[in-house]
Formats: structure tokens, sequence, C-alpha cells
């Protein structure tokens, strides 16, 4: 046995099936991989590309493993295959062993380029990371050997907007063929939904109320779930809202596409971009006339073939345009919708419940652990340094991490009784438990999204330091619209030295927090009705530039809010190399 076949074995199995996996034909190449293994002799690349094989199968990656682990047998040594086995194993949901295994495969080769992108998020899920040096490093290592991260990770590491498009050209699908003409007006305008996460996800604890909200005398609504779940209360909202719903879990990204020109869907939506369980290669066969990123994915998509982006003047202000591949369409507020007949917190005092002290004063950072780095850790112990008689509630979502939390803290000179750890909770339970803190404290690179708007619901003010790209502007956007933009601002020491202030002042928090229950549902932020007005209006306007040479005689709804888009209409859709040309943004575009 050997890594490879020695130098001018003939193994025609093997290499025809090399070659079925490389054109993704993984169902020719499986029984042609094994019965290499039986007729021309074990190797360690064939179980590695047998691992790989499997992988590609849905509800296989145990499989998969196990033949990874086996390759690994027979090449212990060899960082690629350990690299591969940590990213088999975080497939399959073993995060802390993939960790450990990816460690082990850069200490052999630290440009690994299975292991350097995978251990970006990982090292933050777990807060496995030293300091900022280590995090500069496996950044450098990455961008030298041109490795494409994953996107959700680069923005927690870097605010850099161009950086971001960078990696999402490098990323993006490129289109596979034209999109569709537009196709002759109905009586409606047809809206298809792309997402994999319509169930208890963020993105429907956001869109739902918009989604109930729709105008449906003037659209049609198509869903496309791309990942079907167990009922649940989401799931059996999103199949009763469509006019028709699709299940196209087991189709092609071309099938998927096909299936949308036969609806013929005259605007699609992606709601992923680029995730976990995403199918942006939908978009590259053009799915309709119109495509459109929105909601899901806090950045450009890189995508030649997505025309629009949905943003607002603080995500994407004036003078930003260049860094993002789509034309973007600005809302008037925020671009961000929210649901304003979710859970409202009782207004009266239940620290005991959540192992909050009475007589302290309460922060809380309520980011998944993979936005919280070197940088915004120190600050916060900063923080607490300063505003001694402070905790600080920490969220560690479905990870005990409580240990390594403490150890951190002790190490910046902070005790680790004033660090309270806690886990995800049911969304009802979860607002109830945010109403208890005093303070929020954003991260930097990757803000808090969903989670700022729930924190503001709750009625507990939130504080944020703007910054360049999407992902380091969304609650800024979020506070602009809650009438809240003082507690956005545009340095770490401002920050720092903001939130002892606040600390310190009971009685503006109090007034803040105050503000935030009375206006609860007179807040820009939750007013779902208008909202989608708008929305709806930028649908359309989009639609009727689009297709005017069909004539489309489809009446505008009505809005009573501000108009989302000027009224001279949409702005041009611009080639995305001319995007890419413009003008560098200023200090003043950053906010």
């Amino acid at each position: 046995m050997s890594i490879s076949f020695p130098n001018g074995f003939n193994c025609p199995l093997y290499t025809g099936a090399v070659q079925l996996m490389r054109n993704r034909d993984f169902t020719e190449a499986e029984p042609m991989m094994r019965s290499s293994l039986i007729h021309e002799g074990e190797t360690a690349l064939s179980y590695h590309y047998l691992a790989e094989i499997v992988a590609s199968r849905t509800g296989r990656i145990e499989e998969a493993i196990a033949l990874q682990e086996k390759a690994l047998s027979l090449a212990p040594s060899n960082s690629v295959f350990i690299a591969a086995l940590g990213s088999r194993l975080k497939d399959g949901g073993f995060d802390r062993q993939a960790l450990k295994i990816l460690e082990t495969a850069l200490a052999i080769d630290e440009n690994s380029p299975i292991a350097l992108p995978l251990i970006m998020r990982l090292r933050r899920k777990f807060l496995a990371w030293k300091n900022d040096a280590q995090e500069r490093r496996c950044l450098e290592r990455m961008q030298q050997a041109n490795h494409r991260p994953d996107p959700l990770a680069l923005f927690t590491y870097i605010d850099d907007p161009q950086a971001q498009l960078d990696n999402a050209s490098l990323r993006a699908p490129k289109s596979k063929r034209a999109k569709p003409a537009p196709h002759e007006p109905g009586n409606k305008i047809r809206i298809g939904y792309f997402s994999s996460d319509f169930f208890e996800h963020p993105t429907m604890h956001l869109f739902r109320g918009a989604l109930k909200a729709h105008d449906r005398d003037k659209f049609e609504f198509y869903v496309y779930d791309l990942l079907p779940k167990e009922q649940s209360e989401e799931s059996a909202f999103v199949r009763n809202f469509a006019d028709h719903y699709r299940d196209v879990s087991n189709l092609t990204p071309e099938e998927t596409a096909d299936l949308s020109i036969r609806d013929r869907v005259d605007i699609a939506v992606d709601l992923k971009g680029d995730t976990f369980a995403s199918k942006q290669e939908i978009f590259a066969y053009g799915a309709a006339p119109v495509q459109v990123s929105f909601l899901g994915f806090p950045g450009t998509t890189g995508m030649d073939m997505i025309d629009y982006m949905i943003a607002d003047e603080v995500t994407i202000p004036e003078g930003s345009e260049r860094y993002y591949s789509e034309t973007i369409l600005r809302l008037p507020n925020c671009y961000q919708p929210n649901s304003n007949c979710r859970h409202v917190p009782e207004v009266r005092d239940t620290r005991a419940d959540y192992n909050l002290p009475q007589d302290k004063f309460v922060f809380a950072n309520l980011n998944n652990t993979y936005k919280v780095g070197p940088r915004e850790f120190a600050a916060w112990m900063k923080i607490l340094k300063r505003a001694p008689d402070s905790v600080l509630l920490f969220y560690m979502g479905n990870t005990d991490i409580a240990e390594v939390v403490a150890q951190k803290a002790e190490a910046h000179g902070v005790a680790p009784d004033r660090i309270i750890p806690c886990g995800a909770l049911p969304q009802a339970a979860h607002i109830d438990r945010i109403s208890q803190v005093d303070l929020c404290l954003d991260c930097f690179s990757c803000n808090a999204h969903t989670t700022a708007s729930d924190i503001l619901w709750a009625g507990v003010p939130i504080l944020t330091l703007a910054g360049k790209q999407f992902a380091a502007r969304v609650a800024s956007s979020v506070l602009s619209a809650a009438n809240l933009p003082e507690l956005s601002v545009k340095s770490e020491k401002l920050f720092i030295d903001k939130a002892v202030s606040l600390a310190k002042n009971p009685d503006e928090i109090s007034r803040i927090k105050h503000q935030l229950r009375e206006q609860r549902f007179a807040l820009p932020l939750f007013d779902t009705e208008a909202w989608t007005r708008d929305y709806e209006r930028a649908l359309y306007q989009i639609y009727h530039e689009v297709t005017p040479q069909l004539g489309v005689k489809t009446a505008a709804p009505t809005y009573s809010s501000s108009p989302s888009i000027p009224p001279h209409g949409l702005p041009p859709r611009i080639p995305s190399e001319q995007r890419r040309t413009g003008a560098a943004m200023t200090e003043e575009h950053l906010g």
C-alpha cells in the first residue's frame, strides 16, 4: 500500500473514477473507485477520493469520515489527508475534533489549502485564538496563497470591503447561460424566494411579518425550499404563505432554475448568498429575468448574474458602491425587515432567573462566538476594568466554552466570576433574558444583525462601532432606524469610553430603555407595514425597469412612507468592472 500508485502502474479504473469525480458525476464515480480498490489495490489517494465522492451524497458524512480515516492510516504524516479528515469532521458536525485535527495539519504545513480556510471560523467558535498576531498571520498566508475562505469567517477577521469583493468574486459561480427574457405580463408580478432557511431561523424571525403583510393582489409568490425541515410553526407558515411551494432539495441548480423559468418567475430573490446550504449556481443558470440578493448574506455575492442588492444609506453609503458587484438598491430606513408581532417581554425584574446579579450593571455580548476575536474581547475587558461594578453576560450558543472564557478574562486581569456564560434559549425566552440586561456590546468587523434587532425589540440598547463593510455597519443601520444613532461610534476608543460612561450613568440607560419600550411600535425599525410597502415598491420598480418594452399595466401599490427609490427610477445597472474602479470610500462615507 502507498499514497498513490507507482509511476507507470496501469490503473484505468482509478483514473476513470477521478475524472468522473472532477466532472461531478459522483453516481458513476463511486462504483468505479470501489472496483479500483478491489482490482488495482488500496492506496491512500483512492480512499481519499472515495471519501470525497461519498461526502457529496446526502446523509453519508460518517461513512466519508471513516474512508478519510482509512486514507490517513495509510499515510499518517501527510498534511493533505490530515486536513481532509478535519474537513470531513467539520462537515459531520464534530467541530472540536475537527479543530484539533486541522491544527495538526497546520503544524506540518502552515499553508495547507484545506486547513487554513476552515481553521479561521473554528478558532473563533471555540475562542481558540491566541492573539491578533496569530489571526493576521493566518489571513496573510491565505491571501498570499490565493485561498478562498468562507466569507462568513472573512467578515469577522477583517473589515475591508475590497477584500470581501475580491474573495466573493473568486468564489462566485460563473454565468452558465443568459437569463430568460422578460415574461409577458400577468395579473400579478411573480416573485420567487429561494432559501434553505424556511424554518426556525433568524431569517424567518426577521422576514415573517413582511411575508404576512405582502400585497397579495399585486404579487404572486413562489417559494423554492432548498432544504426543507421537519414540520414546525415557521415551515408551516411558509407553506401556507406561498401561492406555489416548491421542494427543490433533490433538484440540481440547473433543474431548479429551469423550474423557476417554467413558473415564469419575474424576480428571483436569493435569501442565502454564499452561506450554509446555499445553491448560488441556481442564479448562474438564470432563474428569472432579474435576480436580487437580499437579507441572508451581509455582503456582495460577486456574481455578475445577480442584478441588485438591497441595502440602505447606512449599510452601503453613497460612494461605496464600487465594492459591490450588484447595483445597489437602497430602502429608505433600514434594509432589514422586522416582525412586530413577536413576543413582548414584561417590564419586571427576573434577573435571578438568568443568574444575573441585582446590584451590578449588566453588559452583554449576545453575538455568536465566531464573531468574537481578540480585538473585541480585549475591548470588553478594558470596559469591565474601568467599570468595576459591572459584569458581562457572555453568549456561548450551544457550545460550552465557559472555562476558556474564564481563562481569557483572567489573562486580561478580570476576575473570571465577572463573566456570566449563557446558552441558547427559545426565541421568547431569549427576548425575556435580553430585557434584563443594561447594555449590549457589539462585535466590530461583523456586527450583531438579527441579534441587534432582537436586543432593541427587548427594550435594551446596544453599542456598536460603525466599520467600512456592510457586515460592520448593520447594527448602525438598525440603531438609526430605532432613532438611536448616537449609540453607533467611529472608533474603538470611543466605543470603550461610551460603554464606561453609560455604565456610570444609570439614569441615561433607564431613559433609553424607557424610550425603546414606549416607542417600540412607532419606530421605523419595527413598522412592518411601512417597510413592506417600501420593499414592494422596490420590487415593482425593478420589474418595470426590466420590462418597459412589454407595456406592463400592473397598478403600483400604494405607499404611505418615504419613497424607497428616487422619483426618476432605479439607479442604472452598471457593469461590475466599472463599479470596482469608482471613487475610493472616504472617512465621511464610513460613518
